[in-house]
């Protein structure tokens, strides 16, 4: 029962969250002329601090209907991590800082990736704050999932091919 509350209030919170207001993030260093097909690997290997988490069947409530499981590469994770940067600095300069008080390198991370049907592939972060991890042990292999807990707790969506973040929601206080 205690489960089935926490869900309900999970989903209500995302919800009502801030709506699909969508952030484009550029990446000057890339060269985005047509006809660059530079896709070599880099060798950026997963921090301490994140993990990679297979998608669950019955994920509707992060990727929308119809769609597929994928795996995030190393080159998809970095991307990510540039959005979900550019979206934290933008956020917490904002006029109402959902972070007041926290700094983006106090988060653990868990990187979910779903393609849609249309052939983007988006990444669901769900970042908690390091201080929690003890309580929260299999963080590394189960999708963390709480009602409230203040900015300690929020996720956002990343679209990869477009380079930006949407979705974003921070836990509320009870």
């Amino acid at each position: 029962m205690h489960n089935i509350i926490l869900i309900s209030l999970f989903l209500f919170s995302f919800v009502c969250s801030t709506g699909d207001n969508k952030t484009v993030v550029t990446d000057p260093k890339k060269d985005n002329k047509p006809g660059n097909t530079d896709t070599k690997q880099t060798n950026f290997d997963l921090k301490p601090n994140q993990t990679i988490i297979p998608a669950a069947e019955k994920m509707e409530w992060a990727f929308g209907r119809n769609y597929k499981q994928y795996s995030p590469s190393m080159e998809d994770i970095q991307t990510a991590e540039e959005v979900l940067k550019a979206c934290f600095t933008k956020e917490a300069s904002g006029t109402a800082n959902p972070f007041f008080g926290r700094k983006y390198e106090d988060y653990n991370m868990q990187f979910v990736g779903g393609e849609l049907e249309g052939g983007d592939k988006i990444i669901w972060v769900n970042c908690f704050c390091m201080a929690e991890s003890e309580i929260l042990k299999k963080w590394k292999t189960e999708i963390v999932m709480v009602a409230d807990g203040g900015n300690c707790f929020f996720n956002v969506k990343i679209n990869l091919k477009n380079k930006e973040y949407y979705g974003l929601m921070v836990n509320g206080m009870a």
